[in-house]
């Protein structure tokens, strides 16, 4: 849930769309994240043929990329977009077989499911902008500061009661694979336990730690470290899966 830093070409309209989220609504916001969007896919140089469309339902904010078929050409371009604050969700057409007609659409049920995870994903991403759930050095202690951000993503996850939270607890590479997965772990732990405590029902929580296995800004710089350690909310529909146990 989703994404990363967030790092990536069009970084400064990124920073304007999510400082001006909450006073732009409807076509203006669609408009400015696929300006943004556009800034970003220019700066990672797609095939030739790809294009960029904005789903113009009420704020789906979901971007739809045609004329690329590669997979890791895919994920690379799902997780730039991912990154900019306020974007939703990434959907590729599949033109492989050269018709350029997108898949089949779901029904009702599901786009209606998939329009409220957008839209409860959108404000979680909006609360998080420019943010950081930060904790005491090698340890899941978080300060009131912390806390605070929790309370607004509890707030934000209020709006949306039927829908699930993954939490992911992410770390520099400081330090033995080992350790960094165990505090990663108990991070989002800490994490799904302040959710509960602020009315968020445990149900809707799942929580996993990543350690230092997924890395949002590569090397060893303060400025990689930084980023690298971070908590990650992805909203899905339904009942959050349960936690597996450890080794599983």
């Amino acid at each position: 849930m989703t994404g990363f830093g967030k790092f990536l070409v069009g970084a400064a309209a990124t920073s304007l769309l999510a400082w001006g989220a909450h006073a732009m609504t409807g076509a203006e916001y669609i408009d400015g994240l696929e300006s943004s969007a556009q800034s970003t896919l220019d700066g990672l140089g797609l095939p030739d043929g790809a294009t960029l469309a904005m789903k113009r339902d009420p704020l789906a904010r979901v971007a739809v990329i045609s004329g690329v078929t590669d997979p890791a050409e895919r994920e690379r371009i799902r997780a730039a977009l991912l990154a900019i604050p306020g974007m939703g969700g990434v959907e590729f057409t599949d033109a492989a077989d050269g018709s350029g007609e997108a898949a089949p659409a779901a029904d009702a049920g599901e786009a209606t499911e998939s329009a409220e995870v957008v839209a409860c994903q959108s404000d979680i991403d909006a609360v998080m902008a420019g943010k950081v759930i930060n904790f005491q050095s090698g340890s899941a202690y978080m300060p009131d500061s912390s806390l605070a951000v929790v309370a607004e993503v509890a707030e934000a996850l209020g709006n949306c009661p039927d829908l699930a939270v993954a939490i992911e607890g992410h770390t520099d590479a400081t330090g033995s694979p080992a350790v960094n997965q165990t505090l990663s772990q108990a991070r989002a732990d800490a994490v799904a336990a302040a959710l509960t405590e602020r009315g968020i029902a445990a149900a809707r929580i799942s929580a996993t730690g990543k350690g230092s296995s997924e890395p949002v800004m590569e090397g060893a710089s303060a400025e990689a470290n930084a980023a690298n350690r971070r908590i990650e909310f992805d909203i899905s529909g339904g009942t959050a899966p349960a936690t597996p146990a450890e080794g599983e």
